[in-house]
């Protein structure tokens, strides 16, 4: 396995994702730094690390390399030289707010760059807008990860993750963004997880968009998981119409998508027939959903080239009445 050089990598969000990124990072010997909504959460996860459970039960308790700090501590921090080559924004998207934004702007140095996991969009050109020289990346994956308690998350599916630079005009010619993609990404791969540097992350990042708009809405109203919504021909029917009136926005948007659209999410559907959606979990525990940067935004699209989307109206207001 190539060697990848220690990195100072912070991570704003311990949730799921957080957590199994964070854990598997320390473990392969980076040094990483959480932060955390709640000073609970991080004085845990100092004192008794990330306990990481993976497949055929094996459990690993990661101890080293971890530090953690609520968030709020960032807004105050002092310089001390040791600003981090990455931020991974970890958080829901709702979260992104101006305290976070920050935050993360007293956290970043001349050499720290932004990577974020969100779903949804939006949330990349607000970052863009407020952080100005610092270059932002995006994530797309298809990991799986459940929270089982402040400090424990399971990995419930591994999957492929694509990291890719994001606007930012100049910068995407200089080199040095490259190699510094391609260290992280070594990092992400020596740590346990499948990652590829795009070229295309913004058409990637409007696939899963897509995607997202046609499963996640549908599983959270009707309390299914995936691989359900292929089962009668209503529920695919109505599957088929999302996927639609979403290829029309994009058309008269001009943004790529390539193949079929419903084939893909079909796809998906299957693959991951057993899965709960990250929305569907939401609303059983009763918190609020990602429907506005999902579902919201292909309406708002749609609006602004006068394409009516009357299923995507529908499940957008039905998931935020609930």
């Amino acid at each position: 396995m190539k060697r990848v050089d220690e990195m100072k990598i912070d991570i704003v969000g311990a949730g799921a994702l957080g957590l199994l990124y964070g854990g598997k990072l320390a473990a392969s010997g980076q040094q990483v730094r959480f932060w955390t909504r709640t000073s609970e959460q991080a004085s845990r996860l100092v004192s008794q690390g990330i306990t990481l459970e993976e497949g055929a039960g094996r459990t690993e308790v990661v101890r080293g390399n971890i530090g953690a700090y609520p968030i709020q501590e960032a807004i105050s921090r002092l310089r001390t030289g040791k600003d981090a080559e990455w931020i991974l924004v970890m958080t829901k998207q709702r979260h992104i707010d101006k305290a976070l934004i920050s935050g993360i702007q007293s956290l970043s140095g001349k050499n720290t760059k932004v990577l974020c996991f969100q779903n949804g969009i939006g949330h990349l050109e607000l970052l863009e807008n407020a952080l100005r020289s610092i270059p932002v990346y995006a994530a797309i994956t298809t990991e799986g990860a459940k929270r089982t308690g402040t400090n424990c998350v399971v990995r419930s599916g591994t999957g492929t993750t694509s990291v890719g630079l994001v606007g930012n005009g100049h910068l995407r010619e200089q080199p040095h963004l490259k190699k510094a993609a391609e260290k992280l990404i070594d990092a992400f791969v020596t740590a346990g997880f499948y990652t590829l540097l795009s070229k295309e992350i913004g058409r990637e990042i409007y696939r899963k968009l897509l995607i997202n708009a046609a499963i996640n809405p549908l599983t959270a109203i009707w309390r299914i998981p995936n691989g359900e919504l292929l089962e009668t021909a209503e529920r695919t029917a109505l599957l088929k119409q999302l996927c639609d009136e979403a290829i029309s926005v994009y058309n008269a948007k001009g943004v790529s998508f390539e193949g079929d659209a419903y084939a893909q999410v079909a796809e998906v559907c299957r693959s991951t027939a057993s899965n709960t959606s990250s929305m569907l979990k939401d609303v059983i525990q009763g918190t609020p959903t990602e429907i506005d940067y999902i579902n919201g935004k292909l309406v708002e699209m749609a609006r602004l080239v006068n394409i009516p989307v009357p299923g995507h109206e529908t499940v957008w207001r039905l998931v935020r009445g609930m």
